[in-house]
């Protein structure tokens, strides 16, 4: 039974990042069949749109199956942020053949324009998950990842 928490945990904290990367793939193939594709304007409401409406309300749904056992927990809610700031760095290094610290810097910078706008987006993200990840019932056990755990468990020692 511990064990079966353990694998699922370790499941969901790699899960997030993965299921976020392929909906951003999803997105690009879905941009790139459409029509939409050399019209400026539909690319970047449908990237706002990704960015400001699917990030929140993936974040909000995910969290929700948080495994760890506190009232809020700041790694799910860290994914996010952190998946989005390391594609930028990383898509900043392909597309301009630069070298991790010479993209870490040039992103950090972008981040900075504007006001800050850029990390303050990052940090709205990564607050908005941590008020997601809220749940006093997960401290109990009574969270959906641990009933799922639970029937999982019990689904594996009845058919032993």
């Amino acid at each position: 039974m511990k064990r079966a928490k353990i694998i699922l945990s370790v499941l969901y904290y790699a899960f997030v990042p993965t299921l976020f990367y392929l909906f951003l793939c999803a997105l690009s193939l879905m941009l790139e069949l459409t029509k939409g594709k050399d019209d400026l304007g539909f690319i970047i409401s449908v990237t706002y749109g990704f960015l400001f409406v699917f990030t929140p309300i993936f974040t909000a749904l995910l969290m929700r199956f948080s495994p760890i056992k506190w009232v809020i927990d700041p790694f799910a809610a860290l994914e996010i942020p952190l998946f989005l700031y390391a594609a930028m760095i990383l898509q900043n290094m392909k597309r301009r053949n630069m070298s991790l610290i010479s993209s870490f810097l040039a992103v950090n910078n972008e981040l900075n324009d504007d006001g800050k706008t850029g990390w303050l987006f990052l940090i709205c993200i990564f607050i908005f998950g941590i008020v997601s990840s809220i749940s006093c019932s997960r401290v109990k056990g009574n969270s959906a990842f641990y009933k799922l755990t639970d029937k999982i468990s019990d689904h594996s020692s009845s058919a032993k």
